[in-house]
């Protein structure tokens, strides 16, 4: 959940929701008779968490996800080449954020090998932290 806020501190609640968490939505709740997909999840997600929750923006984080993933390759590719920062190959990815911070926590000889590019999550703040802070007038 990212929140955006002025001098006045006026905020605006924002949720993003990641494709496993709607496609596991859509797994528990689908009926053979309508079966659900992660689409329609997301946009009963967004109808719940804007007009119950009073949430202003509800996004997945596909695009978000995309972004990530080349930024992955772009590393990968530099890792490759030995011209990156890291100490090259393997290289490990994550798109959960959990995995990272047990890696961290519990295999800190793994550290100089865990992709140094942003998480989906990450990206997602940023976009909305950047796009959508323009765009209604937050910074």
């Amino acid at each position: 959940m990212s929140v955006l806020s002025d001098e006045k501190d006026e905020r605006v609640a924002i949720v993003s929701f990641a494709p496993q968490s709607l496609a596991s939505l859509a797994a528990v709740y689908s009926c053979s008779e309508d079966p659900l997909t992660p689409r329609k999840v997301l946009h009963r997600m967004r109808e719940f968490c804007t007009e119950i929750l009073g949430f202003a923006y509800v996004f997945d984080t596909t695009f978000a996800r995309q972004l990530a993933l080349e930024e992955h390759v772009k590393e990968f590719a530099e890792r490759r080449r030995g011209t990156g920062e890291g100490l090259g190959l393997p290289m490990l990815a994550s798109a959960c954020p959990g995995w990272i911070c047990y890696a961290e926590k519990t295999h800190s000889e793994m550290l100089p090998f865990i992709a140094r590019t942003k998480s989906p999550q990450q990206v997602m703040g940023a976009l909305v932290k950047k796009w959508i802070g323009e765009k209604i007038g937050k910074k």
